[in-house]
């Protein structure tokens, strides 16, 4: 589905590959914390890498030919319903905590950006060498104008994360993901 040499999407889905055990190794940890809050306040911990292994499981599968075979449906009902979930956990947040920076909120824009892919990419007829004439121009304006917001806001929370990483603090993951979400929304525009 996402439209690169093929060197660079095996590349990226090994990556997130990698990215996604990592993920499920802290959800089932048998020592980790319960449904215990992040930092944010909003977020659970296992929640939260949760979205990051089903996120980099599609990422993973979007860098490959043979990603093409997961139905356009499919991932739809999954990132609605992921969405949806990080939608409503952001409603149940206590007063006075700033939901703008939660995890729940980074999740909820990875959904819509991963639905926005999704939905760019139903239904255009792959050719050969690449994993289909996938744009979002041919949507209106709406579709791409929500896409480059989304390149922007992955991109700069990138370098956010990757500045923090940096300065000897967590966010690696993160960091590596939303590279990977600006580069795959890129093609699309």
């Amino acid at each position: 589905m996402f439209s690169s040499p093929a060197w660079l999407g095996w590349s990226l889905a090994g990556l997130f590959t990698v990215l996604a055990i990592g993920a499920l190794a802290q959800v089932l940890a048998p020592g980790a914390r319960s449904w215990a809050a992040c930092r944010d306040g909003v977020t659970g911990d296992r929640e939260s890498a949760l979205a990051h292994a089903v996120m980099a499981v599609a990422m993973a599968l979007m860098s490959v030919p043979w990603g093409n075979s997961v139905p356009a449906l499919a991932w739809q009902v999954v990132f609605v319903a992921m969405a949806a979930w990080f939608a409503a956990t952001l409603f149940r947040a206590a007063p006075g905590v700033p939901r703008w920076r939660s995890a729940a909120t980074h999740h909820l824009l990875g959904a819509v950006a991963m639905l926005a892919m999704v939905s760019a990419m139903d239904g255009a007829p792959a050719t050969s060498g690449d994993h289909g004439g996938h744009s979002a121009a041919s949507a209106g304006f709406l579709l791409p104008a929500v896409m480059a917001g989304l390149v922007v806001y992955f991109a700069a929370d990138t370098a956010v994360s990757g500045w923090r990483v940096i300065r000897g603090g967590a966010g690696a993951t993160r960091a590596v993901m939303g590279a990977g979400m600006a580069a795959m929304l890129v093609p699309m525009l």
